[in-house]
């Protein structure tokens, strides 16, 4: 059975801040586990990336690019004028054999990263950036209902960004 007709990512963030380092989010849903820093770095010629770790959890996958018919993962970040987004950036991915129709499809069913790069357009102050990871998960019986995970971001834009 599906859990859930839109399942709005059971999550539960937990911001993280060891001593001396950035804040880090963990989130937790029934499929994955999800950890970001939320602060993002911005290089000297106002590029920056923006980084998900994930970690399905055991024995569940989720679609990568080239499972056509399928929810592939994505990392969405909402648009802003001060930001130019890149096309994410996906890892390597692997096969997994679903027996019960024989398919072969893309998968990441073990921990795994996605990048989407950006573009500071202006400086100005901290900027506010939102975003989401979109996912569907299954696992060897059972696809789930298709969750979007809320993201959130500070982008700090110095006067020294052109």
């Amino acid at each position: 059975m599906v859990a859930g007709l839109f399942a709005a990512a059971a999550a539960q963030a937990q911001p993280i801040t060891p001593a001396g380092k950035p804040k880090v989010t963990q989130v937790s849903t029934d499929h994955l586990r999800i950890r970001y820093a939320n602060e993002v770095v911005v290089n000297t010629d106002g590029s920056m990336s923006f980084v998900v770790e994930i970690e399905p959890r055991p024995g569940m996958h989720v679609y990568a690019p080239g499972a056509d018919d399928y929810r592939v993962i994505s990392l969405e970040i909402d648009e802003q004028s001060a930001l130019r987004l890149r096309p994410p950036q996906y890892p390597a991915s692997e096969i997994y054999h679903f027996l019960p129709l024989n398919e072969k499809i893309p998968v990441y069913q073990t921990p795994f990263a996605l990048r989407l790069d950006a573009d500071a357009q202006k400086p100005g102050e901290a900027l506010a950036v939102t975003g989401r990871l979109e996912y569907q998960a299954c696992d060897d019986k059972v696809c789930f209902a298709p969750v979007s995970v809320p993201l959130a971001w500070t982008v700090p834009l110095g006067s020294s960004i052109r």
